[in-house]
């Protein structure tokens, strides 16, 4: 008996671990699958008439797509950026942003650059999502804040 209430905490603690990294994982791959599968589809639409791709961009933004291409993630939890671009020179010039007036950050620019070469359109998808543990959440959030906001860009050229 006394064994028992020893070893019981820590056997808990580490299957709520093993739980709450699995959750994470999850998270991890549903973000990215989310920030690629958005930048593909969109570096695939044709302005044609002219307005199509920002049209098909807020759509993007439902919580019912976000639900169909990863269905893991809370569109609450969710915060996307998605820019289309085209490069002048060394520097991207945005042609279509979400949220409406958006800017590039540093990052997103760094990426573009080494990307897309003068001349080309590309998009920038970047999603960043706000985790929550489920066990032991007050304890463990201060301990692990670096892995529970991950954030993912991809830039696809756009066709």
């Amino acid at each position: 008996m006394a064994e028992f209430a020893i070893i019981l905490p820590i056997v808990v603690f580490m299957m709520a671990g093993v739980v709450e990294f699995g959750r994470i994982f999850q998270v991890y791959a549903a973000l990215n699958r989310l920030a690629t599968q958005y930048a593909i589809a969109w570096a695939d639409c044709s302005d044609d008439p002219a307005g199509t791709c920002q049209t098909e961009l807020g759509n993007y933004s439902s919580s019912y797509s976000i639900g169909n291409v990863a269905p893991q993630l809370s569109a609450s939890a969710l915060s996307l950026t998605m820019f289309e671009v085209q490069m002048s020179g060394s520097t991207p010039t945005v042609v279509y942003a979400y949220p409406s007036g958006g800017s590039l950050t540093a990052a997103q620019t760094a990426a573009a650059t080494s990307a897309f070469a003068s001349g080309q359109n590309g998009v920038i998808v970047t999603a960043s999502y706000a985790h929550t543990l489920i066990f032991f959440s007050s304890l463990m959030t201060p301990l692990l804040s670096g892995v529970l906001n991950p954030t993912y860009t991809v830039v696809q050229l756009k066709s």
